[in-house]
């Protein structure tokens, strides 16, 4: 099969175009080309291979491999065992000039072809002459230490012109859906370089990374008689309007800029879509780039070219990513700047929730046809707005426009009837995509209707400080959660009458005023009716990760004792909870002074009565509390995290002193006619079982009162899961996650798996631009939290290991995890991009069977996983 590389020298109309016929494995099986060089192929499903020379390629780089130099290579070549095991096709190329192609793991008869490029950035213009393509690459260091299960490790050095580069390159494990690249691009100005001014205002000026395909038609002829002359036929992207912007490449005029004036980028994608299976070449993947967070100093702007021709060989269509910001005009000597970014390639466009099979049930309203759908407001508040059809995610959506103004307790609606009325009995969760407006922070309230003979009913939900969350999502709500507008009411399934959404100004932090948002694909489900898996799933260790990770936990401990909690946080606050789960991880590890440190801390921190208090400044050798409340969860993990320090050898003296205060104030926070704790908290009584069994036979009593406690009034045997409280329906990750461990301990294993089953029908999602995905901790669900994720995976779930690459795809070489891929605040859940503890401390037990360890004092129950 012959494929192009692009001549970074020739330039047509502002965009790079250029031809190179060269020889490509695509089979079947793994197999060396002639002059090529296998570098690694030790049988576990990886193999990477040199190539020293390509028609295109001037000047090679040199390639190192785990250290040891390989020789000069013109592109580097990697392969990766199917997931049907059927063989080990290629799936990812890196070429000296910058230029990347990627393809899915499937390994079908025939093979898939490659089709669009990437081109690693920046691309620029120094003059209105002067255009700088793609770098020269002149260094790569492979990295194979993470493999099989962790990802390739790559780092490269190079530069384009005035430019000095460095590219850290990260391959997750692909999959036979999708494969994923992770760049993170550093460049620094070594001359003074002014950007053009037209350059700029046609949003070519600065381009941080390419997409490089070609189209010539989808139905006619082109060179050699080949039909289906195209790898790609259109582009996509949300725009800052927030809506879907999709043109097809057919629909472009040749030899012009897709874009006249500037579209701002208004989530983190772009896409080079291949809408049909149909190439000349074959079914050529789909490919995106997805920026890793949207810069809120200044725009990127999604922009193109497409070029006549009639080659099939010659990639004739640029799509690139444009810096507009001040930074990005001009640059004086030393300047550097760092962008990172996603390269995706998977068969069918991307659209996750299909992808992570999240759109099971009954779809009763998706805009495409008929709906009765309006806008609601009370006209005395001053509110106002209006619904209309828009470009969603993939097709058409519905949006609400609105005015609160700034008076609390405004509120505006977009409302659905259903004439007759839907009968959804055979599901018990509502879902369905949304998307709001990062410009309007308010609160967000969901509900259903059943009609009645004098009067309606109204069920619903408040999520305050919500609709800034402004990405394509899906929001989940069980019909439990939904609370009576009329006391007495009960909610029938068989009859709904309507759906509703509003926008209220009521949360202390909400904002009022303008904003949008948009909803579609409302669905109902069943999770009551869902398989249940029949067993554990083994999560398979990374000693690498795991070591990487234990040691990060100690370059965040401060002379004090106590670990700083968030790495880029300006404050140094040590959450007790995170200090319980280091303490875990330093006596599993043997590290006996990071370990001894931490209970001098603590015990310096305890106060009389024997509990600590939620946070504490670790920067001050007097640790004063930041957070000042006594949370019983938080005690409890210090509690069983000592009492493992213990039984493990730990030998600070006060070790036992301070367990056997904390179990008295703990116990002090039961109720002996109940067994539960004072509070209605699922997740702290789960906690307190925990420590309480840890405690000894003193505590057999409270140890005892907790299980029937949990079992009795917070277990759902109906749902299959633990609730939020003993009356609150809400579901929380946490309390699946843990409650399936204190499951599994008092033998209730199968209860334990459906606890698991439930968090991934409910909490299950995808990142803002699909490249990763996992759990967030509470319905929404929000963003994905990585802390939760891996504790899912600690627990055994189903597809745990899958999950546990995920969070691999994440770690930084320095061994910590950040807290989520997407920032989000509000919903009742914080989710920051900082690299923290908890994450970390929650990955390292996933890989190494912890925390939930058998005690050696009571040999009461086994670890979810086993190293």
């Amino acid at each position: 099969m012959t494929k192009r590389t692009i001549n970074p020298l020739i330039l047509i109309g502002g965009a790079l175009i250029g031809l190179s016929v060269m020889l490509l494995l695509t089979g079947r099986d793994l197999w060396a080309s002639q002059g090529c060089t296998m570098l690694y192929n030790p049988g576990n499903g990886w193999a990477v291979e040199t190539c020293p020379s390509d028609p295109e390629i001037t000047i090679p780089m040199d390639i190192f491999l785990d250290g040891a130099f390989q020789g000069e290579g013109a592109y580097v070549r990697v392969y990766h065992q199917s997931q049907d095991h059927t063989g080990s096709p290629q799936v990812a190329v890196l070429y000296a000039s910058g230029f990347v192609r990627l393809k899915q793991n499937a390994n079908p008869e025939p093979p898939i072809p490659f089709g669009s490029s990437f081109v690693l950035g920046p691309g620029y213009w120094s003059d209105d002459a002067s255009y700088h393509h793609s770098p020269q690459l002149s260094r790569l260091d492979i990295d194979t230490s993470w493999l099989p299960n962790g990802p390739l490790r790559m780092h490269a050095v190079g530069r384009n012109q005035a430019f000095s580069l460095s590219y850290d390159l990260t391959l997750p494990p692909p999959r036979d859906r999708q494969t994923r690249l992770h760049v993170t691009q550093t460049y620094t100005a070594t001359t003074a370089v002014t950007i053009p001014e037209q350059r700029r205002i046609e949003a070519q000026g600065f381009k941080l990374a390419q997409i490089s395909s070609m189209f010539i038609s989808e139905d006619g002829v082109c060179d050699g008689d080949h039909t289906e002359c195209h790898d790609g036929n259109a582009v996509r992207f949300i725009g800052q309007d927030l809506a879907r912007h999709q043109r097809a490449f057919k629909d472009i005029p040749p030899a012009t800029l897709f874009y006249t004036s500037s579209v701002s980028l208004g989530s983190t994608w772009l896409d080079a879509l291949h809408t049909n299976d149909e190439s000349w070449q074959g079914n050529t993947p789909n490919v995106r780039i997805s920026l890793d967070f949207l810069p809120d100093e200044h725009a990127v702007s999604p922009q193109g070219w497409i070029n006549p021709s009639s080659d099939p060989n010659d990639d004739n269509v640029g799509l690139w990513l444009n810096d507009n910001g001040l930074a990005s005009q001009s640059w004086l000597v030393g300047q550097s700047d760092t962008v990172s970014y996603w390269l995706i390639a998977q068969d069918d466009p991307l659209e996750p929730w299909v992808d992570l099979g999240l759109r099971a049930g009954q779809t009763f309203l998706d805009f495409e046809s008929v709906y009765d759908c309006f806008f609601v407001h009370d006209g005395d508040q001053g509110t106002s707005g209006a619904v209309r059809t828009i470009a969603g995610y993939s097709d058409t959506s519905l949006e609400m426009a609105y005015d609160l103004g700034d008076s609390d307790g405004n509120w505006v609606q977009l409302r659905c009837n259903f004439n007759p009325p839907l009968d959804l009995s055979d599901a018990d969760h509502l879902r369905f995509d949304w998307r709001g407006d990062p410009q309007a922070a308010n609160s967000l309230e969901i509900g259903l209707v059943n009609p009645g003979d004098d009067q309606e009913h109204i069920f619903g939900h408040q999520f305050q400080y919500a609709t800034h969350r402004y990405w394509w999502s899906q929001m989940v709500m069980p019909f439990g959660f939904l609370h009576p507008w009329t006391e007495g009411t009960q909610f029938d399934p068989n009859h709904v009458s309507a759906f509703f959404i509003s926008v209220v100004k009521e949360h202390e932090d909400d904002v009022g005023g303008a904003g949008q948002i948009a909803i579609d694909n409302l669905n109902a489900y069943s999770v009551i009716s869902r398989t249940i898996p029949a067993d554990f799933e083994v999560v398979t260790v990374n000693e690498k990760a795991a070591d990487a990770a234990a040691s990060w936990l100690v370059a965040q401990q401060q002379p004090t004792g106590l670990l700083k909690s968030w790495q880029e946080d300006s404050d140094n606050i040590a959450y007790t909870y995170d200090q319980a789960l280091a303490l875990l991880v330093f006596s599993r590890e043997a590290m006996w002074n990071q370990a001894d440190n931490v209970v001098a801390g603590l015990s310096q921190a305890q106060n009389g009565d024997g509990s600590w208090f939620s946070s504490y400044d670790a920067g001050d050798s007097l640790l004063p509390c930041i957070h000042c409340e006594k949370w019983e969860g938080a005690n409890s993990w210090v509690l069983y995290a000592l009492n493992r320090y213990l039984e493990s050898g730990g030998t600070q003296p006060a070790a036992t002193t301070m367990r056997s205060k904390t179990a008295e104030w703990l116990a002090s926070r039961i109720d002996p006619a109940t067994g539960c704790l004072d509070i209605d908290h699922t997740e702290g009584t789960i906690d307190a079982w925990w420590a309480m069994q840890a405690a000894g036979p003193a505590f057999v009593e409270q140890e005892e009162g907790l299980k029937k406690c949990l079992l009795t009034h917070y277990w759902d045997e109906e749902m299959g899961r633990f609730k939020g409280g003993q009356e609150w329906r809400q579901p929380y990750l946490d309390n699946q996650t843990w409650g399936a461990a204190f499951l599994k301990a008092v033998g209730e294993d199968e209860k334990a798996l459906r606890a698991l089953s439930y968090a991934r029908e409910v909490l299950l999602l995808p990142t803002q631009g699909a490249q990763l995905y996992g759990f967030d901790g509470q319905a929404g669900p929000w963003s994905v939290w990585n802390e939760g994720t891996a504790q899912y995976a600690a627990a055994g779930g189903h597809e745990a290991n899958d999950l546990v690459s995920e969070l691999l795809a994440q770690q930084r070489v320095d061994g910590s995890i950040p807290g989520s891929p997407d920032y989000f605040d509000g919903g009742g859940v914080w989710t920051p991009r900082w690299h923290g503890v908890a994450p970390t401390a929650w990955f390292y037990n996933a890989l190494s069977g912890e925390p939930f360890h058998r005690s050696l004092n009571h040999a009461l129950y086994l670890p979810a996983i086993q190293s």
